[in-house]
């Protein structure tokens, strides 16, 4: 087998990865890729069944994320922008839960998984449904569990940035949950179609594939996590970073997405754990997507974007944060806003005279 590639081997890691973690336009990432020896997508073609053939030794080669060259198709899913953010934010509040349940089970090995996600939700972080906050009165508990809910949003934060000298948006997504190994981010983060989440009734999606479509919009996108800590099991403490992009092959009219590689198996380019913490990168994931490619909507995205999020996740089972620019908002999503507006003192009619509770869907 051929040895992984290491990131130390060319630059000072800690550096890198502080750097890694402030690019937010297509030119930081171009100067990231330009201290590291990267073979070109024109000069290296994945094949499943040999991935090592035409690998070169001591260098990083782009790999088609989920180990399919004909991803195109499956990532260019999203009819509209905004979507893919919903998803990557739904995926930061599984990985909150996801956290808390994996801790419970290091704690007490034989407890139960939560039935739903919003059971969950009430096992880990005592909250009600977000939609139930505003007709929760004012005593004293009430107040302590809205406070919960809005310091819980801190955790999970969406940044939507504008470069005026390249006039390009970047959306990040990044959340404080269980994040990931540098050895398994291509196995869970970037697989496409696979999941290890089937059996985990408390969690939301299930093959984590809509998020994947934020890279159809995007020039480039980058990834970064790490595993909490004393949930490694027999994974080494790390941070695995890669950068994704969109590839079109010299003489062929199959384009595919791909991600940056270490090892001809698909493992990231990852630094130490001394590395990450002279950097500052605790755990949890972010996702960062560059010259993010809002449509017809152009710089009215500014405006909009906190109603589209709460449009689209109207009643998301965990808050979260939203940073335009110097504003920030804590998201709970529409029915939270109509609930309010309900028990608002400015009206005396309602716009939402009672919680709905969850109802069963049949086929």
């Amino acid at each position: 087998m051929v040895e992984p590639t290491k990131l130390a081997d060319f630059v000072k890691p800690a550096g890198f990865l502080s750097a890694a973690a402030k690019a937010t336009t297509a030119a930081d990432v171009d100067a990231l890729l330009a201290q590291l020896p990267v073979v070109s997508e024109h000069d290296y073609s994945y094949h499943e069944d040999d991935p090592e053939a035409g690998w070169q030794v001591g260098k990083f080669h782009w790999i088609p994320v989920g180990g399919e060259r004909g991803n195109a198709g499956r990532i260019k899913q999203a009819n509209y922008p905004v979507n893919p953010i919903a998803e990557r934010t739904i995926n930061g509040m599984e990985a909150l839960i996801e956290l808390e349940r994996q801790r419970e089970l290091l704690a007490n090995p034989g407890s139960i998984d939560p039935v739903s996600p919003r059971d969950a939700v009430k096992r880990y972080f005592e909250l009600p449904s977000l939609d139930e906050l505003p007709k929760l009165g004012e005593s004293a508990s009430s107040k302590a569990t809205r406070a919960k809910a809005r310091e819980l949003a801190r955790r999970l934060r969406v940044r939507l940035i504008y470069s005026k000298a390249s006039r390009e948006f970047t959306v990040a997504i990044e959340d404080e949950g269980i994040g990931q190994s540098p050895a398994m981010m291509h196995r869970t983060l970037l697989s496409l179609g696979s999941t290890t989440k089937a059996d985990k009734w408390y969690l939301i999606g299930v093959f984590g594939q809509g998020g994947s479509s934020a890279y159809a919009v995007s020039n480039y996108s980058w990834v970064m996590s790490r595993r909490a800590p004393g949930l490694l099991k027999d994974d080494t403490d790390g941070v695995g970073w890669t950068v994704v992009k969109h590839v079109f092959p010299r003489g062929r009219r199959d384009d595919y997405f791909a991600y940056l590689a270490c090892s001809a198996d698909g493992r990231v380019p990852w630094v130490s754990a001394a590395d990450a913490d002279e950097a500052k990168v605790g755990h949890g994931t972010r996702f960062v997507h560059i010259g993010y490619n809002f449509g017809s909507g152009g710089s009215a995205i500014t405006r909009q974007l906190y109603q589209a999020l709460n449009h689209v996740l109207f009643n998301p089972v965990l808050p979260f944060e939203l940073y335009v620019g110097s504003t920030i908002a804590p998201v709970y999503g529409n029915g939270y806003r109509l609930s309010s507006l309900g028990a608002s003192k400015a009206t005396t009619a309602p716009a939402l005279d009672k919680v709905f509770p969850p109802q069963p869907v049949g086929l």
